[in-house]
């Protein structure tokens, strides 16, 4: 009977640790730009029958302009699609509480991993390209995760993904990116990381293919002046040769004074033979 138990608690937790649940994760900037953010809280919504369930939460106190924000969370498997909300609080030294969200946006429940970046200026939710709240987002999203996961979600592919979540922002949010990597990989012992090594190799190779294009390019050009050069001169030389022979054929050959008389004739003609009239 015991054995029985046994196997039975072991089915149990094989089968409860084996069934996966879909993940929601955001990595998400809050931006302040005139002011201190003060106190902050984030939320993760699911939409239920009877209206809306908290599935993550997290909070804080800044004094700063920004603050990063890790929003995560696993849904129960339903076997069909359900909405989100995600919404950031912070004070930014006012009265109230300004507020910066994004509702209603499908997930699908695939049991795997659905994940995305997003921004907010808190002071203006219509400001959707916040460049500054991007390169903050991805600076301390770099650090973390080199830090914790060796980079593993840091390659340009998959947080192209993550980009692409928030579709109206696609391409603010790889600009963020691309501006960024440049930086962290500058600072003091991230080129330890493969992400950096990559990085700075691909530069490295696009800049050589640069210089040598660009001394190709400036041989090609050497070489063409140089032609054009001769060319001209060597036209311009048979046109002054030209131009010379047809000014030599134009005068008469002689002297062009006046007419020779005829010779004068002294004394009697001499006639021969018989004068007939």
């Amino acid at each position: 009977m015991r054995l029985l138990d046994a196997l039975v608690a072991v089915g149990f937790f094989v089968a409860t640790c084996s069934a996966e649940a879909t993940t929601v994760k955001f990595s998400i900037a809050a931006h302040c730009p005139s002011s201190k953010i003060g106190v902050w809280d984030g939320h993760i919504y699911k939409s239920t029958v009877a209206g809306s369930d908290v599935i993550a939460l997290t909070s804080g106190t800044t004094s700063d302009n920004f603050v990063f924000v890790e929003l995560k969370a696993e849904v129960g498997i339903t076997t069909m699609s359900f909405d989100l909300w995600i919404n950031i609080f912070g004070d930014c030294e006012t009265q109230e509480r300004l507020e910066g969200y994004v509702e209603k946006f499908p997930i699908k429940d695939d049991e795997g991993l659905h994940y995305g970046f997003r921004v907010f200026n808190l002071e203006n939710e219509k400001d959707k390209t916040d460049s500054e709240a991007y390169k903050y987002l991805f600076m301390k999203y770099l650090e973390k995760d080199c830090a914790m996961n060796e980079c593993k979600e840091s390659s340009r592919d998959y947080v192209a993904k993550g980009c692409d979540f928030f579709k109206n922002e696609t391409s603010e949010c790889m600009k963020g990116y691309d501006d960024t990597l440049p930086k962290y990989c500058q600072k003091e012992g991230s080129s330890a990381h493969s992400l950096c090594s990559e990085y700075i190799s691909t530069t490295s190779s696009t800049k050589m293919i640069l210089i040598i294009g660009g001394a190709v390019g400036a041989i090609i050009v050497l070489v063409l002046a140089i032609g054009v050069f001769f060319y001209c001169r060597k036209k311009k030389k048979s046109k002054q040769n030209l131009t010379g022979t047809m000014s030599g054929s134009t005068a008469a050959s002689g002297t062009t004074g006046a007419p020779t008389r005829a010779p004068t004739t002294t004394g009697a003609a001499t006639t021969t033979g018989t004068q007939r009239y």
